[in-house]
């Protein structure tokens, strides 16, 4: 195994970690730091139907975390990759999706790492 292929399972792990910290946010974080975070006023992110929401989407996170390590874990080869890049470009693909509905940095924290890890796992694995 070589550095490339060491630094790409690390990049997976991380934004696999990355979507663990989301899921704790958007499940147990405070009405006034999700308003912040996700820059949606206060009295949106009090309402019922949106906290819900909010945490469907944390539990999604966490499935994808979840995926992410499985994929490294479990598979070995073509099927490793294939799960990789699947999970690494839905991710890269909800990230812009967010950019375009909700905010532009979704893109930048949420994207950007996984588009790169998509990279190294394309081309390295």
């Amino acid at each position: 195994m070589n550095i490339l292929h060491i630094l790409t399972v690390i990049l997976v792990a991380l934004v696999a970690i990355e979507h663990i910290g989301i899921m704790g946010i958007e499940l147990l974080g405070s009405s006034a730091f999700l308003a912040k975070t996700f820059e949606i006023p206060l009295v949106e992110v009090q309402r019922p139907h949106l906290r819900t929401a909010l945490a469907n989407q944390g539990l999604y996170n966490g499935f994808v975390a979840l995926a992410l390590f499985l994929a490294l874990f479990i598979p070995t080869g073509t099927i490793m990759k294939m799960m990789l890049i699947f999970f690494l470009a839905s991710i890269f693909i909800l990230a812009a999706y967010g950019a375009l509905t909700v905010a532009k940095k979704i893109l930048l924290v949420q994207g950007l790492p996984a588009l790169i890890t998509l990279i190294l796992v394309l081309f390295i694995f």
